[in-house]
């Protein structure tokens, strides 16, 4: 998620920049300080809501993304755009944390059943 946000702030700086964009360039900003903390507190909580909160998150971006690179970007007022190699970049490593925290949801789960069962058969 480290590297996705660095991805963003990268994306960032060419589209205030370079692009002058003063409406991506903002929403890379926010994506891209939004990662900082989810990463965090999925690193130093044991708790599901981060992973969740990563998912909902990412799968939304990632599909914004497919929105704005077709012809349904015409329901923003906007010509579709190019995929880039940013893009591309940010996308494979969005797809990674999705899973990566679809894995670790399932793990947690199927520890907390095998910490019952062996609580049940304790007792």
């Amino acid at each position: 998620m480290i590297a996705i946000s660095a991805v963003y702030f990268v994306e960032t700086s060419e589209e205030l920049f370079e692009e002058q964009d003063m409406v991506k360039g903002p929403f890379f900003l926010i994506v891209a300080i939004a990662y900082l903390p989810v990463a965090y507190l999925m690193l130093t909580k044991k708790s599901a809501l981060p992973h969740v909160v990563a998912i909902v998150g990412t799968v939304g971006i990632i599909a914004l993304y497919a929105v704005t690179r077709t012809d349904m970007a015409i329901v923003f007022e906007m010509e579709a755009g190019s995929i880039g190699h940013l893009g591309i970049v940010s996308k494979i490593l969005q797809v990674g944390v999705v899973l990566g925290s679809i894995l670790t949801l399932v793990q947690v789960r199927k520890e907390s059943q095998n910490k019952t069962k062996l609580e049940e058969v304790k007792q």
